[in-house]
């Protein structure tokens, strides 16, 4: 998919949680309803399908309920190691491409985010993930500790 006009968003996270839960909550709706929210505060439902070629829809409200609604198909699924899946959303003319990697480390899981998108989304697209995987961090953190 990579082309002249996409270039790649990298954000890296070191994640103190075991990779296959890290990887359940990326893939279980209920549970990424709990963190799949690229604004400071929200919420998210999630619908998932998870095969290959399988759909899902993120939801994802602000606290003024305004609705951001990202949604692909599941393209490659190999557990606790990888995902990767179409990403649509507004102001896209078509579907992008996000390849989660999860690494084990001593101390957890390194994540790896590529997202295949067009330059001039590259900065919104990056504070979106940015705050999911604060998100995510932070309840992996806590459901580690507790």
């Amino acid at each position: 998919m990579t082309t002249n006009q996409y270039v790649s968003l990298v954000i890296r996270r070191a994640i103190a949680a075991p990779r296959e839960q890290v990887f359940n909550y990326l893939t279980i709706p209920e549970k990424m309803a709990k963190w799949f929210y690229g604004m400071d505060m929200g919420q998210a439902t999630a619908t998932v399908d998870l095969r290959v070629g399988g759909k899902y829809v993120i939801e994802m409200f602000n606290e003024q309920g305004e609705k951001h609604q990202p949604h692909g198909t599941y393209l490659e699924i190999v557990p606790p190691e990888r995902l990767v899946f179409t990403w649509s959303s507004q102001g896209f003319a078509t579907d992008t491409r996000v390849t989660i990697e999860l690494f084990e480390r001593p101390d957890g899981t390194e994540l790896v985010l590529t997202h295949e998108l067009p330059e001039d989304m590259i900065e919104p697209h990056r504070h979106g993930w940015t705050n999911c995987l604060r998100h995510l961090e932070a309840l992996l953190s806590s459901e580690t500790k507790g």
